[in-house]
């Protein structure tokens, strides 16, 4: 039975890793901010509301998800995710209003995206019960280089077609591998799970008792670990928000030295500071999907409590680097700590996912980890916040990587009070 299934198990993890690549370009909005603003004469923070509502929808979306999985089947929640991006997209094509964008890629793309994740991680990984950190980091590894890998094609079919197009071409192509993934993703057999689940069980790769959402949200180890998370997080998506502009400043800035600029004391040209710039953010992009295979792996291998202590430390000594990149005008340091930043942030998005199964269960998995998800609302709205003040106070992000210095020290503080939960 065991040999005929192996196959199956790796089909699973396959047609999980291509879907979370594409729920990936979620994070690519910004490649259509440009062309719209354009079109319409809107301003950047009316557009911005668009990414901060598919974040909160996103969330929003993995707790339906959760709910629904108990409820009915993965094939159902396949269909419904299909249905909204599909929906969403297209509408998108027709755009003539804000309203209107935050209704159609705001709320119904950012809700589909959150309903496929959850779904897809929650199915793959109960026939991974005794990988549960590699299998969580290869899967996030998809979602979190999506945005690189796809974000090129988006972008010559922007300059081939037009937003419009590209809009409609995505909802096509979105609906159309959903729905065919619906008739492909099922449940392990409880005969095939049986034998992985004890021995994980019997090596503490998962917990001894399962539990359930309002089981777990009464236990300390999940609130100190929610602590955890946010804190890590608000770093995350604060540099996530603000790479190129912090870039920038370093870039353009009267401090660059020859090392950033090619001569001593001169700033770049725009146009070739921008190209650096977003090259730096691409290196954000590519530590971020690498950090979250690295730590799936080294959990399995080592435990929970190295990996914390790493990606606290590794905030710690990416936001020192960027600080000190911003004094000296050292643009190959401030790439540096982005690449560590990154790589801590993808390893911290992992290390969500695998906690909920190794603290909690693999039973609950769908509702547990889009209960776990909801840090990322207050991270995403406080860490950006504090970068933006920063640099708006003072004409600065130095001020903010000082600040976050001490966020992840108390990240590391926090860490060594995480102990999974006591089982009855």
């Amino acid at each position: 039975m065991s040999h005929a299934a192996k196959p199956h198990r790796l089909l699973y993890f396959i047609v999980a890793f291509v879907l979370l690549m594409f729920f990936g370009l979620i994070y690519a909005w910004s490649l259509f901010v440009d062309p719209l603003e354009a079109e319409f004469g809107w301003d950047r923070s009316a557009t911005s509301v668009v990414f901060t509502l598919s974040i909160i929808t996103f969330c929003a979306g993995m707790l339906v998800a959760g709910v629904l999985e108990e409820r009915t089947s993965p094939r159902t929640v396949m269909l419904i995710t299909a249905a909204c991006l599909g929906a969403g997209l297209v509408a998108s094509a027709f755009t003539e209003s804000l309203p209107f964008i935050y209704a159609t890629y705001g709320i119904l793309v950012g809700a589909g995206v959150g309903l496929g994740t959850d779904c897809v991680m929650s199915v793959t990984l109960k026939w991974f019960p005794d990988k549960q950190g590699l299998a969580s980091g290869a899967m996030l590894m998809g979602f979190g280089g999506g945005t690189m890998l796809l974000s090129p094609v988006v972008t010559a079919m922007l300059g081939a077609l037009g937003w419009r197009m590209t809009f409609g071409v995505l909802g096509v192509v979105f609906t159309a591998l959903v729905a065919a993934a619906a008739f492909v993703m099922k449940l392990p057999t409880a005969e095939y799970v049986a034998p992985l689940l004890e021995k994980a069980r019997k090596s503490a790769v998962v917990a001894a008792v399962d539990m359930n959402g309002r089981e777990m949200v009464r236990t300390r180890a999940f609130w100190m670990f929610m602590v955890y998370l946010m804190l890590v997080t608000c770093g995350g998506l604060a540099l996530i928000s603000q790479a190129v502009p912090a870039a920038m400043e370093l870039l353009m800035g009267s401090a660059a030295t020859g090392a950033a600029a090619g001569a001593a004391g001169a700033a770049l040209p725009e146009a070739e500071a921008l190209m650096l710039a977003t090259a730096a953010m691409g290196s954000v992009s590519a530590m971020n999907g690498l950090g979250r295979l690295i730590n799936g792996f080294v959990w399995d291998r080592f435990g929970y409590r190295v990996c914390l202590t790493f990606i606290a430390v590794a905030f710690a000594v990416g936001m020192l680097l960027c600080a000190f990149a911003m004094m000296g005008g050292n643009f190959p340091l401030l790439v540096a700590g982005f690449m560590l930043l990154g790589f801590m942030y993808g390893a911290n998005m992992c290390s969500m996912s695998t906690m909920v199964g190794t603290f909690f269960g693999p039973k609950y998995y769908g509702i547990n980890y889009a209960i776990a998800t909801c840090q990322m609302i207050p991270a995403a709205i406080i860490g950006p916040q504090i970068l933006a003040l920063s640099q708006m106070g003072s004409g600065s992000y130095l001020g903010a990587f000082w600040v976050f210095f001490a966020v992840a020290l108390a990240a590391l503080v926090v860490s060594f009070f995480i102990k999974p939960p006591k089982q009855a």
